[in-house]
């Protein structure tokens, strides 16, 4: 019965590792990010929903990136992590008109996509009754509010805008 229980454990061990190796993306696809992104460092791959997805840093640059490719290599987009500043200025206009200049922003990234348009997510924490909330918009360039969550568990804006 120990040797059984043993076996079980290490069978679940090795599948662990076994979980936690790199997505293998084609080389296609490798060779497409490497021409899109060639100073990019500490490259890891991975699957989401179906696409290749490479997360990586580029020297000099604030935060992770993540460029998402379709099986046969095709970049479909890219998110950036960038600061508060870094919106153009109709976004931070748009947000600071609806929540006010002084609302603590905890998360801002850029979204590139191969559909054209660059969307702008902004994470920030406001009170509602009493309560301090997040709160997830979705700005075009131009400040236009694209979309809004309010106080979603491990919410991803990015999966709404694949293809």
């Amino acid at each position: 019965m120990r040797k059984l229980l043993f076996a079980t454990i290490m069978l679940v061990a090795a599948l662990g590792f076994v979980a936690c190796d790199d997505y293998n993306a084609p080389t296609s696809t490798r060779s497409a990010f490497n021409e899109r992104y060639p100073n990019a460092v500490d490259v890891e791959w991975e699957r989401k929903r179906g696409y290749a997805v490479a997360e990586f840093h580029i020297p000099g640059q604030r935060g992770e990136c993540e460029a998402w490719y379709t099986k046969s290599g095709e970049w479909v987009m890219t998110k950036f992590d960038i600061t508060y500043s870094e919106l153009p200025q109709a976004v931070r206009t748009a947000f600071e008109t609806e929540y006010g200049a002084q609302t603590p922003v905890d998360d801002v990234e850029r979204l590139e996509r191969n559909t054209g348009g660059t969307i702008y997510f902004i994470e920030a924490t406001l009170v509602v009754n009493g309560y301090l909330t997040d709160i997830y918009l979705d700005y075009a360039e131009d400040g236009t509010l694209l979309r809004t969550a309010v106080d979603v568990e491990n919410y991803d804006n990015v999966y709404y805008y694949l293809p």
